[in-house]
């Protein structure tokens, strides 16, 4: 199926569908599942990427979506921000937008979040850069008075392409317009390391140069990625590959379950937009040391080798 016949579809059925029930509609089924294998068919094989839809909770929602999240950023629509295909409340359209997650910022603002997401836009805008020809800043998605999430969802739009109904673009349009995006999305990402408060850098940081100490802020953050992080213990174990300390036998109850995901992919290498995400292949588990000190040396994707040219010649 077609990106333009998934997204008509989507317009089409989704106002009927939402005056039935909506435990186990297909509708909901295909707002979840079918959409987003089209998307991730559409965007290629990149782990980085996640891609959900989301009909409701419990209920039809009145803005539904289907999101693409950057692992670096967020895994959620609540909060960070992504791109999102976002229907209109009276369904005239779909918006193609680079927006904001809604909920974090309504917790933290409260009756201001909406002021809060506007200013975070124009920030978000601004390093990106050119955007000619496309909408910046708030979305019209026809919120009514009672919806919770749209009139937060229009302030916190970044930037948005909008498709009205009767008008979708053909596949190599909309695909297209789709990659556009993801060089967007990817700007930000790479914008944030490069907002760097020294104030704060940590001390494995404090000696390298500011390129070397963008792409490491890069690496950490896929690092401490938390369902990576656990799917990478769950696989690997809980032991240092390097040195074969661990944290339970050595501290006891407080050491349980602690230890830290390391990516083998070299720092270097990060700006390209496919990142290595298998938790058996692309990751190895070191302690705390160890894991300072693979980034400093040469052997960033060989554990082994670190081992042996490090740990061993210092034992000997």
């Amino acid at each position: 199926m077609s990106i333009n016949t998934a997204l008509t579809l989507f317009l089409e059925e989704y106002p009927s569908a939402c005056l039935a029930t909506f435990a186990d509609h297909p509708v909901a089924d295909f707002i979840r599942l079918e959409i987003p294998r089209i998307i991730r068919v559409a965007i290629g094989d990149n782990d980085r990427y996640i891609i959900q839809g989301s009909p409701g909770q419990g209920n039809w929602a009145r803005v539904p979506w289907v999101a693409v999240f950057d692992r670096f950023v967020t895994e959620s629509a609540q909060d960070g921000y992504y791109i999102v295909y976002l229907v209109r409340e009276d369904f005239s359209g779909v918006y193609l937008s680079l927006n904001q997650g809604v909920t974090t910022v309504k917790r933290q603002y409260g009756a201001d979040a909406k002021e809060a997401l506007s200013i975070r836009a124009c920030d978000f805008l601004a390093r990106i850069g050119n955007t000619t020809g496309i909408i910046d800043g708030p979305i019209d998605l026809r919120a009514g008075p009672k919806s919770r999430y749209g009139p937060l969802y229009e302030q916190g739009a970044i930037c948005s392409i909008l498709y009205e109904r009767d008008d979708i673009p053909e596949d190599e349009v909309l695909l297209s317009d789709l990659k556009l995006f993801l060089e967007y999305y990817f700007k930000l990402v790479v914008s944030e390391t490069s907002l760097i408060d020294h104030s704060h850098t940590e001390e494995d940081e404090a000696e390298i140069g500011w390129e070397d100490l963008r792409k490491l802020r890069i690496h950490k953050r896929l690092e401490r990625n938390r369902s990576l992080a656990l799917k990478v213990k769950k696989h690997l174990g809980l032991t240092c590959q390097a040195c074969k300390m661990n944290f339970e036998d050595k501290y006891g109850e407080i050491g349980k379950g602690f230890i830290e995901a390391h990516h083998l992919i070299p720092i270097a290498d990060l700006y390209g937009k496919r990142v290595a995400l298998d938790p058996q292949k692309d990751f190895a588990v070191l302690c705390s040391n160890c894991h300072r000190m693979i980034h400093r040396s040469p052997f960033v994707s060989d554990v082994e080798m670190f081992r042996i040219t490090t740990l061993d010649q210092s034992a000997s």
